[in-house]
């Protein structure tokens, strides 16, 4: 026969002790704070990922290619021209074509975009040239025919300028310097201008006006979320990569620099990836002459595409007016309706 069960005796399932019954008991009442560390884990990990995402697309240069030795240089335009090597203040070896017009001291720097090649800007090097300017154009850090280094979106990159520069004053008589740069390579020229005061004037196609704003907007814009976080861890690893802080690539911090040298701002209407409005902020900050043309329609860098003859008159007319050429039997006469 069963024995009887004791009087008070808890009621206790068959085959467990009281002491699994507590370790079942804590485990459930742990579930619920499990989840949430594993939550909180997920999120720290996607912020991690998204931020280096953010700062391997800004900062990392492309990887080389093969088909990087098969582009267009100078010579399939019968351009008279050098390739020459030069050297940064800090030791990064790089690239440039020298397009030469012999007697002629009116020079303009032509500084390429983001991760852009010098080959992109050979269409406006090219129209320049043979309007009468001597006209160089020169790669960045980490892009091909230059040493591998970390993008800086202008902080290391002025110093490629710089040595563009001396060596137009070198290399051309009495040089009268012009400078022109598309997005990444227009805030290069105003970050330059600023401490070369012998840069006479610049054309500007489609600057930003400060890289943290520029990558808050693009966060925001690429992932519908909250872009200040992001940016910043972003902004620590440039850091830690480069030594660079984000705040020191603010172009309206520096305009007062380049007064009273005159300024020419052009941009996309329709750019996504850097706001006309950065233009009109940098336009109305500046309190030099200057001259804005907004170009309807045109995405980021776009303007130039949208109508290459008008693009080109407009472009060699300001750096004629401001660096003494005379080019009135190359260009055509610009009607109020095609500026418009």
């Amino acid at each position: 026969m069963r024995k009887a069960r004791r009087a008070g005796a808890p009621n206790q399932p068959r085959g467990r002790s009281p002491s699994v019954l507590v370790k079942l008991r804590l485990r459930t009442r742990m579930d619920p704070l499990a989840a949430v560390g594993i939550v909180l884990s997920a999120l720290l990990v996607l912020f991690l990922a998204l931020s280096y995402q953010v700062y391997r697309r800004a900062f990392v240069p492309a990887r080389p290619m093969w088909l990087d030795d098969f582009s267009f240089t100078p010579f399939e335009f019968q351009a008279d021209y050098e390739e020459v090597e030069l050297v940064t203040a800090d030791g990064i070896n790089f690239g440039a074509w020298h397009f030469r017009q012999p007697g002629s001291p009116q020079t303009v720097i032509v500084s390429g975009g983001h991760k852009g090649q010098r080959q992109g800007a050979l269409g406006i090097a090219v129209a320049l040239w043979r309007k009468g300017f001597n006209v160089i154009l020169y790669s960045y850090r980490g892009m091909p025919g230059s040493d591998r280094a970390p993008i800086t979106f202008g902080i290391k990159e002025v110093l490629e300028l710089q040595a563009a520069i001396a060596f137009a004053r070198k290399r051309i008589p009495n040089a009268r310097i012009g400078l022109l740069g598309y997005s990444m390579g227009a805030v290069v020229s105003l970050l330059g201008a600023a401490g070369e005061p012998g840069v006479q004037a610049l054309v500007l196609d489609s600057p930003f006006s400060d890289l943290r704003k520029l990558l808050i907007e693009n966060v925001r814009s690429a992932s519908k979320l909250p872009g200040t976080p992001f940016v910043w861890l972003t902004g620590l690893m440039l850091w830690l990569r480069t030594r660079c802080w984000l705040s020191a690539c603010s172009p309206i911090e520096v305009l007062s620099s380049l007064e009273p040298r005159p300024l020419f701002f052009i941009h996309g209407g329709a750019d996504a990836i850097t706001n006309v409005n950065h233009s009109r902020r940098l336009y109305d900050a500046y309190r030099g002459p200057r001259e804005i043309w907004i170009v309807q329609g045109a995405p980021h860098t776009g303007a130039y595409f949208a109508d290459r003859p008008l693009y080109v008159e407009r472009v060699a007319g300001f750096f004629a007016r401001h660096l003494g050429l005379d080019v009135s039997s190359h260009l055509r006469l610009v009607e109020e309706e095609e500026v418009s």
